[in-house]
């Protein structure tokens, strides 16, 4: 016979709510909420992604702009890109590429940028160069 397994806690209630229920206790949370993104704070409380939040507040009786809205889908899909192109490049094992790869002239223009981290990435392939 073996051990008993520990029960794990249920996650919060309010993430375990479907449509109906997240529709009825939104009306209380609007009331209440103080923040200024109403979008983000309802996809924090309730745990769902933005489309599904943003369809559920419509329902509510909030209106948003048409503009934030396709700001919204553009950003997603720029996301969605950088997702796929970093994932391929993992997966056929280049170099990562990262962010602070501006290419400065000089070490000390990296420095006075305060660039540390493509500094401490030239001295590393100086040392490399050297090495060779």
């Amino acid at each position: 016979m073996g051990r008993k397994r520990k029960k794990k806690p249920l996650p919060p209630r309010c993430k375990r709510m479907k449509r109906p229920g997240r529709l009825q206790s939104g009306k209380l949370w609007l009331k209440k909420y103080s923040g200024k993104n109403v979008l983000r704070g309802y996809c924090k409380h309730y745990g769902v992604d933005w489309r599904c939040a943003l369809i559920e507040l419509k329902q509510l009786g909030i209106h948003f702009d048409p503009k934030y809205i396709q700001q919204r889908e553009v950003t997603e899909q720029q996301r969605a890109k950088s997702r796929k192109k970093r994932r391929h490049a993992r997966s056929a094992g280049e170099p990562f590429e990262s962010w602070y790869d501006y290419d400065y002239g000089s070490p000390w223009e990296a420095y006075l940028a305060e660039d540390y981290a493509a500094l401490h990435d030239m001295e590393c392939r100086q040392k490399d160069s050297n090495d060779k």
